[in-house]
């Protein structure tokens, strides 16, 4: 009978998948197949095959694949589809206008919008890349710009949140790498959607976090990666400029951080990255996942 480690990682990346009531297509599957080596579209679609006929644990309509038992996922998934599509506009238009700020160099769509598969009353949640240096004073800009350029923050303690949006992610583009390593936020940084992109910097972060192949090896942009790594990196010349800068960003971390500290619960903050996370799911989804893994081990 068919093992899950011999399965090539398509079951488990189901049962992920299924944590959040999204099935998937081949191609998506094989996009989010879980440990081992990359493969093809052809391994994926063998291996496939091969859970459906031993295991009977895995069922599809035809387009989606999910686990037996679980069809009603499908227009769920529809129907979050459509729910989307007037975020991504709103998402979209904030974009634009960050644009405007100096120091934003990527903005990017996260968490379940990047996937579609966001509920009607779900926020919208944005990652920031800025310059080198600058990270707490970008964000100090868009904390007092928003209501001037009518982009609906979410507000710490709010719990309307429908269309708002949540800037829950700064990272400077010398500090990209996301940590801890786990499934969780290898997702996160694969599933991540740019809508702002200067100079390549969607590639640097992709390049910055190529332990993402250790959980998700078939996920990652190669091509992208590629042309990052062949383009020569412009080496920065640091003016008297750039260190006031430096010193400015510095105080307004310390005043951000001392305003902060009191509200603070999981959020993780330091220099040069700022995680904001109203509610940490990793440990929820990790359990939730592990549960379900261990269901079907049982049931081989």
């Amino acid at each position: 009978m068919q093992s899950l480690r011999d399965s090539g990682g398509v079951l488990q990346a189901l049962i992920y998948a299924d944590v959040f009531d999204y099935p998937l297509t081949l191609e998506e599957l094989r996009k989010f197949l879980i440990g081992g080596n990359e493969v093809g579209i052809k391994t994926t679609q063998k291996a496939l095959l091969r859970i459906i006929a031993d295991l009977k644990q895995i069922d599809t309509d035809g387009e989606w694949f999910f686990l037996r038992g679980r069809e009603k996922i499908v227009e769920l998934r529809k129907k979050r589809e459509k729910w989307a599509r007037e975020k991504w506009v709103i998402a979209q238009k904030t974009a634009a206008k960050l644009e405007r700020i100096p120091g934003i160099r990527l903005i990017g769509v996260t968490g379940a919008l990047a996937m579609n598969n966001c509920k009607r009353e779900d926020d919208i949640d944005l990652l920031v890349i800025t310059s080198a240096g600058c990270l707490w004073l970008v964000r100090l800009l868009i904390v007092m710009l928003s209501p001037l350029m009518k982009i609906a923050r979410r507000k710490p303690g709010e719990t309307k949140v429908t269309n708002k949006i949540c800037f829950n992610l700064f990272l400077e583009e010398n500090h990209l790498e996301i940590s801890p390593h786990n499934l969780f936020l290898a997702h996160e940084v694969c599933q991540m959607k740019p809508l702002l992109n200067k100079d390549r910097v969607h590639e640097k972060f992709l390049w910055g976090n190529q332990w993402v192949k250790d959980y998700l090896p078939n996920a990652l942009n190669n091509e992208a990666m590629k042309q990052y790594s062949n383009s020569q990196p412009v080496k920065a010349i640091v003016s008297l400029f750039d260190c006031f800068i430096a010193v400015l960003n510095k105080v307004a971390f310390a005043l951000q951080h001392q305003y902060m500290k009191p509200k603070m619960t999981s959020e993780k903050v330091s220099l040069h990255q700022a995680f904001f996370h109203p509610l940490d799911l990793e440990p929820k989804i990790r359990r939730q996942y592990e549960e379900k893994l261990k269901d079907l081990t049982i049931l081989q």
